[in-house]
């Protein structure tokens, strides 16, 4: 069978398609790497100018700029096989260029699209993956997080699959969800459960998150910022965890903001959240650099956006020093 390299992002929606991919190819077969945003292109680079002995390559969950992707076209005009599958808007003008790149925001029926989701069907689709009921479910527990789509159909249990991602090593998570998706493959039971260990950790998990965001929700600032000629009433805290259920909490609980921003020091990065219809985070954040969905995106905490969302409002004119 021919080498396969997958390259992926480094959350839940991006290490999948390798767990996927180790049951498609075998471990025998594929090397993988995740990795974060501001690695990708490095990363990317590193293989194409390597020895990679003319490997398969996957691009999930993330995309490259535009002259890494011109250089990866290079490698597909001499024949070598690269495939780019994404579900991020920002990704689109790459889709529209090269042929080799697919990225499907939403489904014809208007579901909104994981990269997990799609690089399943993608395997499927090309007989390089058996389908299993227990397959079917942790694929969709993921889309289900990453598109925040479980909040509106109350599926704790998507929500409880990511928490686990960040409460144990990513080693043991990888290693421990793939040795119960390959059981679905022998007759064992065809749902996915977590283990006793994991469901322990995840009940303590939960009732630290309650807490959090019980003393997060008091530290929050409102204020009215202007991007891209466009006031917006925001809600802003600095948070370094827990991102996405904190924002989701303040914009419930103050229907007044647009959206809530979290900023993350350690990491120099802001999470933005958003509940209401009428907006759409990737697009506004867009304008400051960033991208993402429609109510879950980031971007990089730098001089502008540090202004932006915190000096110009974290002392009021009024506030004199004793």
């Amino acid at each position: 069978m021919t080498k396969v390299k997958l390259i992926s992002h480094n959350d839940l929606d991006g290490v999948s398609p390798a767990l996927l991919a180790r049951l498609a190819f075998g471990d025998e077969n594929l090397d993988y790497d995740t990795v974060g945003i501001g690695r990708i292109n490095d990363t990317v680079l590193h293989f194409i100018e390597e020895d990679n002995d003319g490997q398969d390559l996957y691009i999930t969950d993330i995309s490259v700029n535009d002259e890494v992707a011109a250089k990866l076209d290079e490698l597909v005009k001499n024949g070598q096989k690269v495939t780019l599958i994404d579900h991020h808007i920002s990704a689109l003008p790459l889709s529209e260029k090269y042929d080799w790149v697919h990225v499907i925001p939403e489904d014809k029926n208007g579901t909104k699209t994981a990269a997990t989701s799609l690089f399943y069907t993608y395997l499927l689709e090309n007989k390089m993956l058996e389908r299993t009921k227990m397959l079917d479910e942790y694929v969709e527990l993921v889309r289900l997080f990453d598109t925040w789509d479980w909040f509106h159909e109350k599926n704790e249990k998507a929500k409880r699959l990511n928490h686990l991602y960040y409460l144990i090593s990513h080693e043991e998570f990888k290693d421990t969800v793939h040795e119960t998706l390959q059981a679905s493959y022998t007759g064992a039971s065809q749902s996915f459960e977590f283990t006793e260990k994991h469901a322990i950790l995840l009940e303590a998990e939960e009732k630290r998150i309650e807490k959090y965001i019980y003393d997060k929700q008091k530290q929050m600032m409102q204020a009215e910022v202007e991007i891209a000629e466009q006031k917006y009433k925001v809600g802003i805290v600095f948070a370094d965890t827990y991102q996405s259920e904190l924002g989701n909490a303040l914009c419930l609980e103050h229907e007044e903001i647009d959206f809530s921003v979290m900023v993350d020091m350690g990491r120099k990065k802001l999470g933005f959240r958003a509940v209401k219809d009428k907006i759409n985070l990737a697009e506004i954040v867009g304008h400051i650099g960033g991208g993402g969905h429609p109510k879950a995106s980031g971007c990089k905490l730098t001089s502008e956006t540090f202004k932006l969302f915190v000096t110009d409002h974290l002392f009021q004119p009024d506030e004199k020093s004793e």
